[in-house]
């Protein structure tokens, strides 16, 4: 095959491979569309975007599945963001969460996020492991297990609820008012 044709499919090969993280433009049914043809997406609606090159996601983007995006340049998630299965954001440059529906767990380990959205509801555990959160929103509700580990929060809300236990290694919690509705443990218990 003569050179000049294999370096043209060598470009078209990379165009292809570029064309998601261009995307963003496009209108969201666009979008979904090329994320399915680039595999992003698989058959049961789950979005994998792992290590892409996608730094954006637009607007009224639902899954019917999972939203995996850890380890990506995605730093800002769109509002109206409707998530059918867990969202797995650790490791991602982001700084905050945006009201969102999730129907799983939310993993932020590793993140920059600094804020949360108030009444927010986790079907699953909620990692903040390594973040830089100070302060949890006002009727957080956690229907599994809260990970705090090595975060600076200092306090839990009183309007808080939590399914599972509460972890709380590396924080600034010296105590915790055993009025509050923690279906678990607090792990380790404060003061230890």
């Amino acid at each position: 095959m003569p050179k000049a044709i294999i370096q043209l499919w060598i470009l078209v090969g990379y165009f292809m491979m570029a064309v998601p993280a261009h995307a963003m433009n496009e209108p969201l049914n666009t979008f979904v569309q090329d994320l399915r043809f680039h595999g992003y997406v698989d058959n049961y609606g789950n979005v994998k975007l792992r290590f892409s090159p996608i730094t954006t996601l637009p607007a009224g983007l639902k899954t019917q599945g999972y939203l995996d995006i850890e380890a990506s340049d995605i730093s800002r998630l769109p509002r109206g963001l409707d998530i059918g299965g867990y969202l797995n954001a650790a490791n991602t440059p982001l700084t905050r969460l945006p009201r969102l529906k999730v129907g799983g767990y939310i993993n932020l380990t590793n993140t920059a996020v600094t804020a949360l959205p108030p009444n927010l509801v986790v079907r699953g555990d909620l990692s903040l492991v390594n973040t830089p959160l100070t302060t949890l929103p006002r009727r957080l509700y956690v229907e599994g297990n809260l990970y705090l580990t090595n975060s600076p929060i200092s306090a839990l809300p009183d309007d808080i609820y939590v399914g599972g236990n509460v972890y709380i290694r590396g924080t600034n919690i010296s105590s915790v008012d055993p009025k509050l509705r923690i279906q678990g443990r607090v792990l380790p218990p404060p003061n230890q």
